[in-house]
């Protein structure tokens, strides 16, 4: 739940009128969302603007402005796919990097070991704020 304006708390879903299911097929977890350079010309809710700022900044797979929003990721889906509709944004599927061959077992180590550090950095940060 999320939220409202005057301390009011409301379901994730009311901001997708109680949709879950996206109208757009092949949007998953990983598409890549960019934003276009067109302005909306309909009123838009404060959950797609949010996701809009947030693409704006960079673009933004599906999953990572389901954790910054703090949202569901059906609803997040939903949103996307309204912006989209739009032609607010603009849907990439992730690189298929099986086809990739030159990623050794090397970067895959250093990949993970920096993602380790990074997390124990965040959890002593954690630790510290309680």
């Amino acid at each position: 739940m999320t939220t409202a304006p005057g301390g009011r708390r409301s379901r994730p879903y009311a901001g997708t009128g109680g949709r879950t299911q996206a109208p757009t097929t092949g949007l998953t977890i990983d598409t890549q969302v960019i934003v276009n350079d067109t302005d909306a010309e309909q009123p838009l809710s404060e959950a797609h603007l949010s996701a809009l700022r947030l693409c704006s900044e960079s673009s933004r797979a599906v999953s990572e402005l389901a954790g910054l929003l703090r949202l569901p990721v059906g609803v997040i889906t939903v949103l996307v796919a309204d912006l989209h509709q739009l032609h607010l944004v603009t849907l990439q599927a992730p690189a298929d990097m099986s086809a990739i061959d030159n990623v050794s077992y090397g970067l895959m180590t250093r990949v993970l070991n920096g993602l380790r550090a990074q997390y124990q950095e965040d959890t002593k940060g954690n630790q510290r704020a309680n």
